[in-house]
């Protein structure tokens, strides 16, 4: 056990090393770069109310709406994006639904809006290849209309995503820029008022969302696949087929684009709401997916530093970003429980003494630090929403251990269908919403009787 005790106090200064030189100044770094750009934290809540300015003259945006079977959803999407979006066009790509999604999109629609309709064999082989399906309609119409391709914006919204009135015009002017070669958008959940649906949205408005404005010192913010925008330029460069065949096509393309010396940021002008998981395990299911796609990624650590065309401080961050799941999340889910068990055994597994007294009060002190990191998680999102008062952030301190140990979970899980070659993708299943405004639901859209649907989140 000795032997054991000491591997345990080496990874545990790893996980440490970690922490310290990578994640908390990428958080602190996150947390001034809200307060400059807004004045305070919550700022960014601001943009859900503002009236919708149109595109900067000469440029063009075209979203893509990935469809499988959306019809719960799409409704919604294109009346908040036609109306709260002024000049831009939507190319919806249908993947082979076998519901009402095709027959909503068109119904809803106006001249904005393309439809663009897949069969088998060549639809449902994944979001990647429907979000390359609709960039080839894109450059299609982009070509007939002489349209410059640096001036040509392609945004991938996801089928139940509502952007801020104006989101693609303030995002357009991040491209003024011309190094800028993709804006990715900081993500809300819908429907807080459920306990889950709170940690997932504590989790992207907190921490993701912070971590994120973090990365946009060093150019390298990560691709998310709902709310991101790129210049069609910089997909031109990728290639024919920009977005991959990986569970985390966004991710992927994010590397791409570095590799080739663009630099994609981030702003607080605007977000992009969308729904959360009710079921945990669909929960868990949806994290594994996203584990395996991250973890999956770190093959391309030598093209990024091959490559230097995206700077030193650029590829050091994304190096540690990618390096996260094998150096601090699998580790910590075994160095965590093994500490703990051996500390209560009376052992202490090399645990260095707090305080002093019995066993259990050593653990509870070192237990104390992790509680302190879930306070101050708590807190910063309760300086980022308007939707939760103080007591009540400070009671979810102990419930960020939930999402804790849920990435554990995901993180074995994903390593399981990398060693075993599995890499099977299964769509999350969306839940019914009432229409927004905008007019009576398409034929062939439900609705949710008696529920009440927030616009942008």
């Amino acid at each position: 056990m000795a032997a054991l005790d000491r591997i345990t106090q080496y990874v545990a200064l790893v996980i440490a090393v970690y922490t310290v030189a990578y994640a908390i100044p990428l958080l602190l770094r996150g947390i001034a770069h809200a307060r400059r750009a807004d004045g305070s934290l919550r700022g960014q809540l601001g943009a859900a109310h503002e009236r919708p300015a149109p595109l900067p003259a000469g440029w063009s945006v075209f979203v893509l709406v990935p469809c499988l079977n959306e019809e719960r959803v799409v409704g919604n999407t294109l009346r908040c994006l036609l109306d709260g979006q002024p000049g831009v066009r939507a190319v919806v790509v249908d993947d082979g639904s076998d519901d009402a999604t095709s027959r909503i999109a068109a119904a809803v629609g106006d001249d904005r809006v393309t439809l663009l309709r897949r069969t088998p064999p060549a639809a449902r082989q994944g979001k990647g290849a429907a979000l390359n399906a609709g960039l080839r309609a894109v450059r299609e119409r982009a070509g007939k209309e002489g349209l410059d391709a640096s001036r040509v914006l392609v945004c991938v919204l996801d089928a139940d995503g509502r952007m801020t009135p104006g989101a693609a015009s303030r995002v357009a002017r991040l491209f003024a820029e011309p190094g800028v070669g993709a804006v990715q958008l900081a993500v809300r959940v819908r429907g807080r008022h459920r306990l889950l649906l709170r940690l997932q949205d504590l989790e992207f408005w907190a921490l993701s969302a912070l971590t994120q404005f973090g990365r946009v010192s060093t150019g390298s913010v990560s691709m998310g696949g709902n709310g991101q925008f790129s210049r069609l330029s910089a997909l031109d460069g990728v290639g024919t087929r920009p977005w991959s065949d990986s569970l985390t096509e966004d991710l992927d393309l994010g590397i791409s684009l570095a590799v080739r010396g663009w630099t994609v940021t981030s702003t607080t002008t605007a977000y992009v709401s969308q729904q959360g998981l009710t079921s945990p395990r669909r929960l868990l299911r949806q994290r594994t997916r996203w584990f395996h796609g991250h973890m999956s990624a770190i093959t391309r650590l030598p093209e990024l530093w091959a490559r230097p065309a995206s700077g030193f401080l650029g590829r050091a961050e994304l190096t540690g970003y990618l390096l996260g799941p094998y150096v601090a999340t699998l580790p910590a889910s075994v160095v965590q429980p093994y500490a703990l068990f051996r500390a209560l055994c009376g052992h202490g597994a090399g645990l260095p003494v707090l305080v002093s007294g019995p066993v259990w009060a050593n653990v509870l002190a070192w237990q104390s630090l992790p509680f302190a990191a879930y306070l101050a998680t708590a807190l910063l999102y309760w300086r980022r929403t308007d939707d939760l008062p103080l007591w009540k952030a400070v009671c979810w301190s102990p419930v960020v251990v939930v999402s804790l140990y849920l990435s554990f979970a995901a993180g074995w899980r994903a390593l399981w269908q990398i060693a075993t070659r599995r890499g099977h993708w299964t769509k999350t299943e969306r839940a019914v919403e009432a229409p927004v405004a905008g007019g009576p639901p398409a034929p062939g859209e439900r609705a949710a009787e008696g529920a009440r649907a927030a616009e942008y989140g």
